[in-house]
């Protein structure tokens, strides 16, 4: 069986400054695009098919991965509601160079390929979109890359955590699809700084930490505390 693990190259959802172009994809997909449940685990396209889809996240969390030569899986991205994934090897006339699987339960709309071209003519507001979305990506991946150089354990963690998390009032609830292991591999630590990390968190007061979730009772002041 191989063994998994997720490179500290992994992104986030786009920042909020980025909705005008996540409403004009979802706009494009939901007009024309298929939509499927897929369950969680479940592959949404593997390595070396042909690519006929462009995908869009209605609801849910998706990672692409590959696989390393030892057998290993590398997860590099993590694909967040309101993002699209897919479009590199249909862009570019190739196979899937890695595949895609659910974290989650997802809900997932795609486009043929066939048509996906032709609509981004039809559509200019997309075209600029994707175009945007892209350059957004490539700006996050360099900070990121900057973080885990610049910044302390403890505030990678906060952030990841902020990320998947749904805030309520002062609450936010995170519901982890990942395993520590895997959060050690996005923020570029050990399983073990990890888990030690979310226990002294607990321990001070600030969370409420159990199998699978993380409650954070002041998101205000949790982030003051960083």
């Amino acid at each position: 069986m191989h063994q998994e693990r997720i490179s500290p190259y992994s992104e986030g959802a786009l920042p909020d400054n980025g909705e005008a172009e996540q409403l004009a994809l979802a706009r494009l997909f939901e007009t024309f695009g298929a939509s499927r449940d897929v369950k969680k685990n479940a592959f949404i396209f593997r390595s070396e098919e042909e690519s006929q889809e462009i995908y869009f996240v209605r609801e849910g969390l998706v990672k692409i991965s590959q696989f390393a030569q030892e057998g290993q899986s590398i997860t590099l991205f993590l694909r967040h509601k309101g993002e699209v994934f897919g479009a590199a090897e249909v862009l570019t006339g190739e196979k899937r160079q890695r595949y895609a699987r659910c974290i989650t339960d997802s809900r997932i709309l795609s486009i043929p390929a066939s048509s996906f071209i032709g609509l981004l003519k039809q559509h200019p507001d997309a075209l600029y979109a994707l175009t945007v979305a892209n350059a957004r990506r490539l700006l996050q991946t360099q900070r990121y890359v900057e973080t885990l150089v610049s910044r302390p354990v403890a505030w990678r963690l906060a952030q990841l955590l902020l990320q998947l998390g749904v805030r309520s009032g002062k609450e936010t609830v995170v519901t982890l699809p990942l395993s520590h292991e895997e959060i050690s591999y996005v923020i570029g630590c050990s399983r073990q700084t990890v888990t030690e990390t979310l226990g002294r968190w607990r321990d001070e007061g600030i969370v409420r930490y159990e199998k699978k979730q993380v409650v954070i009772f002041d998101t205000d002041a949790f982030q003051e505390h960083l």
